[in-house]
């Protein structure tokens, strides 16, 4: 049995049914779509973030491999010491002192198998020789031990005025030498270009 009052109720009722359920279909909507953003969220700042430490991590590369390069300039470098030379502007000036001792007689020598000590062995026998000094040559002999600096040899006492000078001279090249009496040598003074330091 029908009842006239109630019928509007029902239809409301049925009415207020279906848009609860279309309204439970739309929460369920919403949030499949809310999983499917955040995911979309994620996987986005995953690639941006991934991106980056690629990026970060070429740079960390590159750098490291420039430092490697670097450290390894810098080694080399440093293991090959500068070679010994004797500056223009200082030839002008060691002419001129030793020039006071024209006539003077030396000899030269360095080891056999060192280039670079030959090298300066023959800008120091330019160097005499421009000054008015005998200079018999640059013996290269093959040392029992390595001679590790340049060693003054005077063949008299009188000759320390000489040797002092070119003493002076070799320290301002920053170049260690030493000095030594050797009374059977026939020159003035010689000179034993050694290994650099």
């Amino acid at each position: 049995m029908e009842i006239p009052e109630v019928q509007p109720f029902l239809r409301l009722s049925s009415i207020l049914q279906w848009l609860v359920v279309v309204l439970v279909f739309l929460a369920g909507t919403l949030q499949i779509a809310k999983m499917y953003i955040d995911k979309r969220i994620e996987r986005t700042k995953n690639e941006i973030v991934g991106d980056k430490l690629a990026g970060y991590e070429r740079t960390i590369a590159d750098l490291t491999t420039r430092v490697n390069r670097q450290i390894e300039t810098k080694q080399v470098t440093t293991e090959k010491p500068k070679e010994r030379q004797i500056p223009a502007d200082m030839v002008s000036k060691a002419r001129a002192e030793l020039s006071k001792f024209k006539g003077a007689t030396m000899r030269l020598a360095c080891d056999k198998k060192d280039k670079e000590a030959l090298s300066f062995a023959e800008q120091l026998q330019r160097v005499f020789k421009e000054a008015g000094w005998t200079v018999v040559g640059i013996n290269q002999v093959r040392h029992p031990k390595p001679v590790k600096e340049v060693v003054i040899i005077l063949n008299h006492e009188e000759q320390r005025q000489k040797a002092t000078y070119i003493f002076s001279l070799l320290m301002a090249l920053d170049i260690k030498s030493t000095a030594r009496l050797n009374k059977n040598q026939q020159e003035d003074l010689g000179i034993i270009v050694g290994q650099r330091e």
